[in-house]
């Protein structure tokens, strides 16, 4: 019998039935997305390693999911505006109580995690985490941690234990037709745009 990581037990977040999760999406596609797809490998930080299941990710606020996936890849922070555009952000609500585990402040040390092992660029120390959390506790609903981009942004990585049908949705908000609050988040993080040209095709 394997030993669960866990001795000292669990310390979590809980999120009300109702409670607003932002998620940032490419405009064609919904706001309810479990990852990875079906057959496709890892991609994010709290991934299944195998596909045991699959995650939903979202942010408290958009300025956390902002960070989290429109800033994350771009060499020297500097984006298409255009590239921007094609996306928007909704929240989602959960029809019931959410129990997330606690990766920051207090939770690190009750869980004997090292926040750095959750931050690294190399995903499979946070993968495993993820993968023993989900094991150990049958109930857990998912993850609870800090943005790697803005340590002050709480984010979530939400296991398909939630069935995509227990979470009520809002409109699409498109980053199209909120430009100033977009140049505000660009401007917070020290991102531009690129006003260049574009290169015309050969």
């Amino acid at each position: 019998m394997a030993v669960s990581r866990f001795l000292s037990g669990l310390r979590a977040v809980t999120l009300p039935a109702g409670h607003g999760l932002v998620r940032v999406h490419a405009l064609n596609r919904g706001p309810i997305f479990f990852g990875p797809p079906p057959g496709r490998p890892p991609v994010n930080r709290f991934d299944a390693p195998n596909q045991q299941y699959r995650v939903l990710y979202a942010a408290e606020r958009l300025e956390g999911a902002f960070v989290e996936t429109v800033l994350r890849r771009p060499a020297g922070r500097i984006l298409r505006r255009e590239a921007v555009e094609e996306r928007g952000w909704s929240l989602v609500r959960p029809s019931r109580t959410l129990t997330l585990a606690k990766l920051f402040d207090d939770g690190l040390q009750v869980h004997q995690i090292d926040a750095g092992e959750i931050s690294i660029n190399d995903y499979g120390p946070s993968r495993a985490l993820a993968l023993a959390f989900h094991t150990d506790f049958h109930e857990l609903d998912g993850l609870a941690y800090r943005s790697r981009y803005d340590n002050g942004e709480i984010c979530y990585a939400i296991f398909d234990r939630v069935a995509s049908h227990e979470f009520d949705q809002e409109r699409v908000s498109t980053f199209a037709d909120h430009k100033g609050r977009v140049d505000a988040m660009m401007e917070l993080y020290g991102a531009v745009f690129d006003t260049s040209a574009p290169i015309p095709p050969i």
